[in-house]
């Protein structure tokens, strides 16, 4: 089972019900896990059955919600080891999730900001969590990228064990990506409509980064995610 954590106070559900989508399409059983103090997905993810905590299916993925530590939800599904999952990504924007999901270097890390303040600070503060120096992917959700954006980054992420990676993802701040995302959660299924290619291009590249697939496997899902 292979984890990663999406970590900052930026909205990340539909980012990564996306990347779920590619995954599972691809043959690939996966789990999401909502950690976050408002637990958005409570409300964009229809359930039958409404509980404090529960896991429900939605469009071939697997959600977790209500949850406050690891062996809470190993308690939900009665196992004492390994969740039976090929791939956990979790929501995170704590540092207090961070440490009581098991999170730590091994895993695969994302830092989803845009550069309002809250966004940021919510999301440098899971930082605390590190124990260990940890590799982490920049996931910037912005019109225009600059540089200073990214210096400001390290910059208060210096007293942090954290190391940058130097590929930074950049995803458009596009009123029209919005807008898709907004129709698609309407539909009640993970579709791709009318998002930009800029975003999808983020999309693929995140899905082969975190599930080892090649990019043709990766481009075949997306085709059929498409047809549907």
């Amino acid at each position: 089972m292979k984890k990663t954590a999406f970590m900052g106070g930026y909205d990340k559900s539909d980012l990564i019900l996306y990347i779920a989508k590619i995954l599972t399409v691809s043959g690939k059983k996966v789990l999401f896990l909502d950690t976050t103090l408002m637990q958005k997905t409570r409300y964009i993810v229809p359930t039958m059955t409404p509980a404090q905590k529960y896991v429900t299916t939605y469009d071939g993925i697997d959600i977790a919600i209500g949850f406050y530590n690891m062996q809470d939800l190993k308690e939900y599904f009665s196992i004492d080891g390994e969740l039976k999952y090929d791939f956990v990504l979790a929501d995170i924007d704590s540092p207090e999730a961070y440490i009581n999901f098991g999170f730590n270097q091994i895993d695969l890390h994302y830092l989803v900001t845009s550069f309002d303040v809250f966004s940021l600070q919510r999301g440098i503060s899971v930082l605390k969590a590190f124990k260990a120096p940890t590799q982490v992917t920049k996931v910037l959700f912005t019109r225009d990228p600059e540089s200073e954006e990214k210096e400001y980054i390290d910059f208060v992420s210096m007293s942090y064990k954290v190391r940058w990676n130097e590929d930074v993802l950049y995803f458009p701040f596009e009123t029209s990506d919005l807008y898709a995302i907004y129709v698609n959660q309407r539909f009640s299924k993970v579709r791709f409509d009318n998002l930009s290619m800029e975003y999808m291009d983020c999309l693929a590249f995140m899905a082969e980064q975190i599930s080892g697939l090649s990019k043709s496997d990766i481009k075949k899902a997306i085709r059929i995610i498409e047809r549907v």
